[in-house]
């Protein structure tokens, strides 16, 4: 399977992953992921999370 990899594909696909970026760190805002924060604080994954929104 060979990748599109011209300038098109390449900022469409940049896009993309920009847009989901902003999804989750907006779900991640919300009171259910604030939720989730508190009730696993001690998982790596969630620490990642709460830092990336500089918590």
């Amino acid at each position: 399977m060979k990748i599109d990899m011209s300038a098109k594909a390449v900022t469409s696909r940049l896009k993309t992953v920009n847009q989901l970026r902003k999804i989750c760190l907006s779900l991640a805002k919300s009171s259910e992921g604030k939720r989730i924060r508190k009730q696993f604080a001690a998982n790596k994954s969630v620490q990642r999370t709460s830092q990336a929104l500089g918590r």
